[in-house]
């Protein structure tokens, strides 16, 4: 595959994973608006660091819109439940990891059960910024159908799949599934302390869609006693692909395997 193509058919980024053969498995949660293809350069290297890892795709993602009505909240919880489950029944340990919304779901789970590690990156408890109603904006336009979607490219280069990387939306986003979002966020932030898991928080200071205030809202009531705040200078969102993924894939890595 060509260096500057993008990675364009659906079926990429819609396709479910299980890597690796570790007697620990990790469980990847995609963000929103795209699949597990997103977090496939972090599977493939926590392959490589001896575990076992499973990309799941939430219900509604890589169609077009990511998820089309406003209970797609409850689909998405309920597959991170019912993968979390399958896993424990095979795995000796279950690390969770997710990025955005994924992030969000990871810490919905950890709320009602006793996950034995927690990785959290880009947390969007506040959208943009910390101030502003994003939510209340959302619930507002719930009479609107959809939001034009924002597509950022980003380079992925990994065993499975080369190239550039869109959200594959076609070109809005469902405003019923972003008041979904805005559900979990609300329903998470009131049971922060009901966290006990050891958690790893990676955020980026320049990070324009998640506001940098949601990792110190996560570190300061989060419950657990054992957590870890890595801030990110140079990176935006997306932190899996950007400038300091290296820092990611090795905070990672430390966290894992200690």
């Amino acid at each position: 595959m060509q260096y500057n193509s993008v990675l364009s058919d659906l079926s990429l980024y819609s396709r479910e994973f299980t890597l690796g053969h570790g007697n620990t498995a990790c469980l990847l949660i995609h963000g929103f608006g795209c699949g597990p293809i997103q977090m496939r350069e972090l599977a493939e290297n926590l392959c490589r660091w001896g575990f076992t890892a499973r990309g799941i795709l939430l219900p509604g993602h890589c169609g077009n819109a990511g998820g089309t009505s406003s209970n797609s909240h409850h689909d998405w919880k309920e597959k991170v439940a019912s993968e979390y489950h399958r896993l424990k029944l095979e795995y000796k340990e279950v690390v969770v990891i997710g990025f955005s919304l994924g992030a969000l779901l990871a810490l919905q789970l950890a709320i009602k059960y006793p996950i034995e590690r927690l990785i959290l990156m880009g947390t969007p408890l506040f959208i943009i910024r910390e101030y502003l109603p994003i939510q209340s904006l959302i619930r507002v336009c719930k009479f609107l159908k959809r939001v034009k979607a924002w597509k950022r490219r980003c380079y992925m280069e990994s065993e499975g799949y080369t190239g550039y990387l869109h959200q594959p939306v076609d070109t809005h986003f469902s405003i019923p599934a972003l008041y979904g979002l805005t559900e979990i966020i609300t329903a998470v932030d009131l049971r922060l302390r009901d966290v006990k898991s050891p958690a790893l928080v990676i955020h980026s200071k320049k990070d324009l869609i998640a506001a940098p205030a949601s990792a110190w809202h996560v570190m300061k009531h989060l419950g657990s006693n054992n957590k870890r705040l890595v801030w990110l200078e140079r990176s935006h969102h997306l932190v899996m692909y950007d400038k300091e993924k290296d820092v990611v894939f090795k905070a990672i890595k430390e966290f894992v395997t200690l």
